[in-house]
């Protein structure tokens, strides 16, 4: 489905061992890899972009042990005062198919996901962006990758409340669907719509049931539910419960998130999923 990634890394010692999941992204297609770090410009932070050869140097050695598993890997620093548009403009130059971005949860200061170039990525990304879950620590990280990152395919949960920007993420999990891969498709219904329309649940069920039966043409092994609650907190639970390793979700255009006050269930889910998620934006038309 995919075939290049443009990683974005901050190069923070918790987020180091998410590299060791891009080998897995073979799995999902990928060839190749463009390891990218920005330097944020501005008042008192110019300097920094001197240290250029120094991020090249940590890249470098990133990239690596990616190589020899076979992987083409390319390196990219950049400077920006706005480094979530500049990720964005290295994917489109790297013609990335694929963003990968670091997400920090409500674990950590809520400033560091609120106000995080990830955040900025998520609400203005045309392309699929796959956020990698990241803990307090290099530690925490690495044992959140060994039981997670390292078969992101292994147990999927495709979430879809059946509008047009569902689409995109019900045809993502299609196509990374293959035979033995065990696939949740799951709508989470709030108690409020099932009290204005009673017969919800029952109509819910039979278009997941529509879906699950083209996600198991592809081998994939599927089950339906429809869950009671609120998308978010329920979708991110079920997750939990399931021991997913990557939830599917779709996500509004171009400026989805308005605010700093979080209104969309794919923006929450990112949140507290404390797992991958892979946000597919609606496509075009």
């Amino acid at each position: 489905m995919f075939s290049t990634a443009l990683v974005a890394l901050d190069l923070s010692p918790a987020e180091a061992p998410m590299l060791e999941c891009l080998a897995d992204l073979e799995t999902w297609g990928v060839k190749r890899a463009v390891l990218t770090h920005v330097v944020k410009v501005g008042y008192m932070q110019g300097s920094t972009y001197g240290r250029r050869e120094e991020y090249v140097d940590w890249l470098e050695r990133k990239a690596a042990p990616l190589r020899e598993r076979g992987l083409e890997v390319a390196v990219d620093v950049r400077a920006s005062g706005v480094p979530a548009q500049e990720l964005l403009a290295a994917a489109a130059e790297a013609g990335a198919d694929l963003v990968v971005v670091g997400s920090r949860g409500e674990n950590m200061a809520r400033q560091l996901f609120l106000g995080s170039t990830a955040r900025e990525v998520i609400r203005d990304a045309t392309l699929p962006v796959l956020l990698e879950w990241i803990e307090p620590s290099a530690e925490e990280t690495a044992a959140r990758c060994e039981r997670v990152c390292r078969r992101s395919l292994a147990r999927l949960v495709v979430a879809t409340d059946f509008s047009r920007r569902a689409r995109a993420a019900e045809e993502a999990a299609i196509a990374l669907g293959r035979q033995g891969l065990g696939v949740d498709v799951v709508h989470a219904v709030p108690a409020e719509v099932v009290a204005g329309t009673p017969a919800w649940p029952i109509m819910a069920k039979a278009a997941l049931d529509d879906l699950a039966q083209r996600v198991s043409e592809t081998g994939a092994q599927t089950e339906v539910h429809v869950i009671d609650g609120d998308p978010a907190e329920t979708i991110a639970a079920f997750a939990r419960a399931r021991d997913a390793s990557l939830i599917v979700v779709g996500k509004h255009g171009q400026g989805w998130i308005e605010s700093m006050v979080i209104g969309s269930t794919a923006a929450r889910i990112c949140e507290i999923a404390r797992r991958p998620v892979l946000m597919v934006p609606k496509a075009a038309g």
